[in-house]
């Protein structure tokens, strides 16, 4: 009897302290800091055609705004993404977080076409992987670059299917962690790790990392404060050289939310994984407790 006292005070304080390190901001809050600024937006992108009452809230308005800070920004910003998403009929699309799959699930009927294309060109299914620790806060996307076959991506893929992607899996992100926000009352992110272990120079193509560079851009522009940090684990030494050619490409705010690190070998670094997982979910080979691998994919929890 006394043991299970102990264990269920330790699992409290262990629920406490992931609690301290989850810093999203409430969503509350924020709405009442912005409250003015959303008004003006509102009276601006409401006179425009491809406005939606439905789809086009104080809480998108919000996001809008706090990237871009001036009302008069945030509004070309929001009405060049209303208008962009009228002609690619995205709201059309309705709910579409169950097409949410990753390499793990290759063979799903569930994937959009193009995502099944993409896919190809991921030379393992530990490539590319999409997870949800805690279905009370945001996705963590994973993706291992040795296995990932640049060339092959460049030579079958346009530049225009390669921005079909990354549209639709920006989307599918951004319905989910929309609805976490909203659920929760916290503004939730996706934390992206781009993992470099053994990552051969040889592997990198300089025209597959431009146009990765311009998609990127483009989504940061349509989904504002979607994506709350990206870590590169694992750098080779030729890695910093490299980054440093072709960094000018990157837009400043993603590059604002970007580090490198190496928790094994550097253990502080692990708090930039803590604000998104807690340790026990975190797998090992980022600092964690978690021997498990590869992770588990999210899909199973957006069955249609």
């Amino acid at each position: 009897m006394p043991s299970n006292n102990i264990s269920y005070h330790e699992k409290q304080e262990s629920n406490k302290m992931e609690d301290e390190k989850d810093e999203r901001p409430l969503v509350k809050d924020l709405l009442e800091q912005y409250a003015s600024k959303i008004a003006e937006l509102r009276v601006i992108i409401e006179k425009d055609d491809s406005y939606s009452k439905e789809h086009y809230d104080d809480i998108w308005m919000l996001r809008f705004l706090l990237s871009h800070k001036k009302v008069s920004k945030a509004s070309r910003a929001a009405l060049h993404t209303m208008k962009f998403r009228q002609e690619r009929k995205m709201n059309e699309l309705g709910d579409i977080r169950h097409k949410m799959t990753d390499c793990m699930d290759l063979q799903s009927h569930r994937q959009f076409d193009i995502h099944r294309k993409f896919n190809t060109f991921f030379k393992a299914n530990t490539a590319f992987m999409v997870t949800q620790p805690d279905g009370d806060r945001g996705l963590v996307n994973i993706i291992c670059l040795k296995d990932l076959d640049m060339q092959g991506l460049v030579e079958n893929m346009s530049r225009d299917e390669v921005l079909e992607s990354y549209l639709l899996f920006n989307e599918i992100v951004y319905q989910i962690l929309d609805e976490v926000t909203r659920r929760t009352g916290k503004l939730t992110k996706l934390f992206r790790i781009s993992d470099l272990t053994d990552f051969p120079l040889r592997s990198v193509n300089a025209k597959y990392v431009k146009r990765d560079a311009a998609a990127n851009k483009e989504m940061e522009d349509l989904y504002p404060q979607m994506l709350g940090t990206i870590v590169y684990v694992n750098a080779p030494g030729w890695a910093n050289a490299l980054w440093r050619v072709f960094k000018p490409f990157f837009p400043k705010r993603f590059l604002e939310k970007l580090a490198f690190v190496n928790p094994l070998k550097y253990p502080n670094d692990v708090k930039y994984f803590l604000k998104y997982i807690s340790k026990d979910n975190l797998v090992e080979r980022y600092g964690g407790n978690n021997s498990n691998w590869p992770v588990p994919s999210p899909s199973h929890l957006w069955k249609k």
